[in-house]
């Protein structure tokens, strides 16, 4: 017998070797966050003869969550629901679990995987070209230990970035001119001496999520903490998939040794408590649609709640409350947040930032208020412009494509971009549900993809702009019945007050579990290579399988069980 890893086939004679006795291909993902973590692991499960190479700029796996070492950062999805659907983690500590348990599990996953055995961190991606000739992208890389710049090449390129991943310095006047210690909270570097916040005067500019997280985490101690936030938003009360009494609602729940031994000593019962949440998470989604009895209902119960916790500080309801409907912006839970500012130690400053001087920072009502510490909660640039230069067919640019909007076919594919792929890309955000499920259905549907490359020798796979645009048409219609299109500067919107929705899909994350099942492979033109000869079809082989060939098993089709099983149990045309 001839083990199928030690055939050898000449792969430019299609027509003479095995139908699935697939070609090599070459695959280059750019970052090992959660997608390139997902490619990592799929891929190689599903795809025969791959190469595959992932290269990172940081210095570990788990993308965002490796990057924010803020005080209180955490993710505002509950932990259960936030985890690979194939590796239950049994023992998060809290209902919103904290960024380091997050890539603790996340490294925990890649050795389970060896998901590491693919990654080069601590090389940046620099820009690529399709070269249309050979069918082959040539992807320039820097090597940031070396310094060394070189050119990977693949039949395949995708790209994990994600979209936070470029934090910027907020535009303010003056703010390199302050002499204290100044820190932005997605900055890894800032934090890699904990902010020791006892005694220290701490500006906090930002109201996103992570300045709602910051501010509660640094209040205990801190001499003063002043929060600048001149836009308005909801702080939700609401967490998912709980009944118990303040579980994710009130507080950030933390599981007792007890409960978590349960988990881990009846998976069942494990399982059961995850489909509950996940069941709330997927909903159906009336409360995001304008004018609906769930969506009013909603606007009443933040409203009030927002009202009751403030009641010491009124007039910072005032200044937070938003005329938008909540989810126009990222809802947040911020558990502690609007506790916090409460408190006497802390002032809210709602009329926005004029300049900051030497030793402080002085608002448009005129008064300095002096700081030992600045942090910029002003979160990342997700407009999806000025990304290194990615060049398709015709000279193209991804940048070019993206121009007035970012659009992509499915939130994946781009026009005059051949063999290459997005996470996250435009309209590629989970609006409902959890975001991880929503990737594994993006891996699943991509591994699909290059299947179909491989193993039919294409050379070049592209959309088609009618596809693409009836995407967008769709997606435009189905947000203009939703809160999302509300003026709010949101950056579902890149961060406007009005124009397209562009970082969500159109529907739940289940939604896109559907969608993505089949793909519509006739959105797609299609170049072949020239091993095919003028046939086409010449890469159904010579009419064998490896099996046969290498004497393995060719009965695998065989299985025990009918699935769906019988309608009628027990009953057999042959019982006697």
């Amino acid at each position: 017998m001839i083990a199928a890893n030690e055939m050898q086939t000449d792969w430019s004679a299609p027509s003479q070797k095995s139908i699935d006795d697939d070609r090599p291909i070459k695959v280059i993902c750019i970052g090992a966050g959660i997608s390139g973590m997902l490619t990592a692991i799929r891929f190689p499960q599903k795809i025969k003869n791959l190469d595959l190479v992932i290269y990172d700029k940081s210095d570990d796996i788990g993308g965002t969550w490796h990057e924010n070492r803020y005080p209180g950062v955490a993710c505002d999805i509950p932990a259960h629901s936030y985890q690979f659907t194939f590796a239950n983690n049994l023992n998060w500590s809290s209902f919103y679990a904290a960024g380091p348990e997050i890539h603790r599990y996340l490294k925990n996953v890649a050795r389970r995987y060896d998901v590491e055995r693919y990654v080069k961190l601590r090389h940046l991606f620099l820009g690529a070209r399709w070269q249309a000739a050979d069918g082959k992208w040539e992807v320039e890389i820097e090597d940031l230990e070396s310094g060394r710049k070189f050119t990977d090449r693949a039949d395949i390129l995708i790209r994990a970035t994600g979209i936070l991943n470029r934090w910027e310095w907020p535009d303010i006047p003056g703010l390199r001119d302050f002499k204290g210690t100044l820190l932005h909270s997605a900055d890894r570097k800032s934090w890699e001496t904990p902010l020791d916040p006892k005694g220290k005067r701490i500006a906090v500019i930002g109201g996103g999520s992570s300045g709602i997280q910051i501010v509660p985490q640094l209040q205990p101690t801190a001499a003063r903490i002043d929060h600048y936030m001149k836009g308005k938003t909801w702080v939700s009360p609401v967490g998912y998939g709980s009944d118990k009494s303040n579980r994710g609602v009130t507080d950030n729940y933390k599981y007792s040794e007890d409960e978590l031994r349960t988990y881990r000593e009846n998976p069942e019962e494990y399982i059961r408590y995850r489909r509950e949440i996940e069941r709330i998470m997927n909903a159906k989604p009336e409360i995001l649609f304008k004018g609906t009895e769930e969506q009013k209902a909603f606007f009443a119960l933040n409203d009030e709640s927002m009202k009751q916790k403030l009641s010491k500080k009124p007039h910072i309801y005032e200044s937070l409350r938003p005329d938008f409907s909540p989810f126009c912006r990222r809802l947040t839970p911020g558990p502690g947040f609007l506790e916090a500012l409460v408190e006497d130690n802390v002032e809210f400053i709602g009329c926005g930032i004029d300049t900051v001087v030497e030793n402080g920072i002085k608002a448009n009502d005129g008064k300095v208020r002096e700081v030992d510490v600045i942090i910029c909660a002003t979160g990342y640039d997700t407009s999806m412009e000025n990304e290194p230069p990615i060049i398709g067919l015709d000279g193209k640019t991804l940048a070019d494509m993206w121009n007035p909007d970012p659009q992509a076919y499915l939130s994946i594919c781009v026009p005059k971009m051949p063999n290459f792929f997005i996470f996250f890309g435009p309209n590629g955000g989970a609006g409902s549900g959890s975001a991880i499920p929503f990737l594994e259905s993006v891996t699943l549907y991509l591994v699909k993809l290059v299947q179909k490359i491989q193993r039919e020798y294409i050379k070049s796979m592209v959309v088609t702009e009618k596809a693409t645009s009836d995407f967008v048409k769709h997606v435009d219609e189905y947000f203009s019945k939703t809160v999302f299109t509300e003026t709010c500067k949101s950056w579902f919107k890149r961060n406007k007050q009005n124009g397209r929705v562009t970082a969500l899909w159109p529907g739940a994350s289940i939604h896109t579990q559907k969608a993505l099942e089949n793909p519509r492979y006739e959105d797609f033109t299609y170049e072949y290579l020239d091993a095919l000869g003028s046939n086409t079809m010449a890469w159904l082989g010579n009419g064998t399988t490896v099996a046969q060939v290498s004497g393995e098993d060719t009965t695998e089709y065989l299985v025990d069980n009918d699935v769906p099983p019988p309608i009628v149990e027990g009953v057999h045309e042959w019982d006697n």
